[in-house]
């Protein structure tokens, strides 16, 4: 009988102690799977969607509170600015694109973000051999033309059942989709769906975008001003490229905040020094604060977690020492038995050492399966609730690393006991000793 079918016998005596060390073991791995997967994938999403924008310009306040209500649609604005400073943007010649953004309604707990056609032509900076490729593509449908007509992110239309032609009133205020009631709704100014975008696994997915001009009217109806909402379906102008007017230079509407993508990315750190000095307004960088986030919040915690993951997968190889060297104390018959009848001490080992890689093999392997598994069953609410979407399956070479280590230490675990039994002679093993 070859020695990998002894060790795989011995494996299977004490099928209990054995399920109890390979769940103890899997756990560990699993942890460390599901952590180093969910970092990477998160980090990914998040860092990528901030690059397409260099700047946004809003009320001064935090910076990262600004980029999360603007570029994430995750936090609450820092409050609004007056629409004179988009267009001292628009003349800047170090932008190439910029578009405002209207916040403060929802529906079913999706936001209703007013803005621009000219927000759908941001686009990624392309490579020399890659062609451009839009932020925001458009799936079915078209762009907005006219005050009161919605484009909605995919993941808005699936959850609402919203299809072209489908209609639905805003109300006031941000909530979550998880309350999905407004306090107040704008029962006289209902949106006709006109556009639906492709799914792109971003913030974009849970959002519903209107013309600007449409949230303008709308709260200028609800607070009795002077407003031109007896025309509700007016034309919307590509008002970024036409010369405004002096009442659009004296007009008193405010814009939530400002996305612009400038000529040269170089440029953002001194363009947001002199807006931040030199108006009432701020400018955030969206990718340096989303990197200090994970520097100072959630790569502590996830760090954390995988520490835990790593003491996990340490009690549990001490579980396999203790096992394995109990096992070879109650096989000291059948291998005082095996020595006498010739095989040599190297066999002994060799038997000891592939049950504790069977241990850590398997129990890695299990661990594996369930830290991605889980992850994949996950990713479903994590899209829905944050806009992120990750693949559960995807794997680094770093991962592969960590969950190497918890094999090493499962195997050096049991090379301990192994060695012990492999130095005692045949009538030591007979007498106990």
């Amino acid at each position: 009988m070859s020695l990998i079918r002894i060790a795989w016998r011995y494996f299977w005596i004490r099928p209990l102690i054995t399920l109890f060390t390979l769940i103890g073991i899997a756990l560990g791995a699993g942890l460390i799977s599901g952590v180093l997967t969910l970092k990477r994938e998160i980090e990914s999403s998040f860092v990528e969607e901030s690059a397409y924008f260099d700047l946004v310009v809003g009320a001064k306040g935090s910076p990262l509170q600004l980029t999360l209500s603007s570029v994430y649609h995750m936090d609450l604005p820092t409050g609004n600015i007056p629409i004179s400073r988009f267009w001292n943007l628009r003349k800047d010649f170090r932008v190439k694109n910029l578009a405002p953004l209207g916040l403060g309604d929802s529906y079913a707990g999706f936001r209703i973000v007013g803005t621009t056609p000219e927000f759908f032509d941001f686009a990624s900076r392309a490579k020399e051999d890659q062609p451009s490729e839009k932020y925001y593509p458009l799936g079915k449908g078209r762009l907005f033309e006219r005050d009161f007509e919605a484009v909605v992110g995919a993941q808005v239309a699936a959850a609402r059942g919203l299809k072209i032609g489908s209609t639905f009133v805003g109300g006031h205020g941000l909530v979550s989709a998880a309350t999905g009631t407004e306090t107040e709704t704008h029962d006289a100014f209902p949106y006709e769906v006109v556009g639906i975008l492709e799914s792109t696994g971003t913030s974009a997915d849970r959002v519903i975008w209107v013309p600007i001009s449409s949230v303008w009217k709308t709260h200028e109806a609800e607070y009795g001003e002077p407003d031109d909402a007896s025309d509700p379906k007016e034309e919307v102008s590509r008002f970024p490229f036409v010369e405004p007017t002096e009442e659009d230079l004296g007009s008193n509407r405010e814009v939530t905040a400002i996305l612009l993508q400038l000529r040269a990315p170089g440029m953002r750190f001194m363009m947001s020094a002199q807006i931040q000095k030199g108006t009432e307004s701020m400018a955030a960088i969206p990718i340096n604060e989303m990197l200090r986030l994970y520097q100072n919040i959630l790569t502590p915690f996830q760090t954390a977690l995988l520490s835990v993951g790593y003491l996990v997968a340490l009690v549990s190889t001490l579980s396999v020492a203790t096992t394995l060297y109990q096992a070879m104390e109650r096989r000291r018959q059948d291998v005082a038995t095996m020595r006498l009848l010739g095989a040599h001490p190297r066999e002994i080992l060799w038997i000891a050492l592939l049950e504790t890689c069977f241990l850590s093999i398997i129990g890695v392997g299990f661990g594996f399966l369930i830290g991605h598994a889980g992850l994949e069953l996950a990713a479903g609410w994590i899209r829905n609730q944050y806009g992120v979407n990750l693949s559960g399956w995807s794997v680094d070479a770093f991962e592969l690393k960590a969950l190497g280590i918890v094999l090493a230490m499962g195997w050096l675990a049991g090379l301990a006991p192994a060695v012990f039994h492999y130095r005692k002679a045949p009538a030591d093993e007979l007498a106990g000793r």
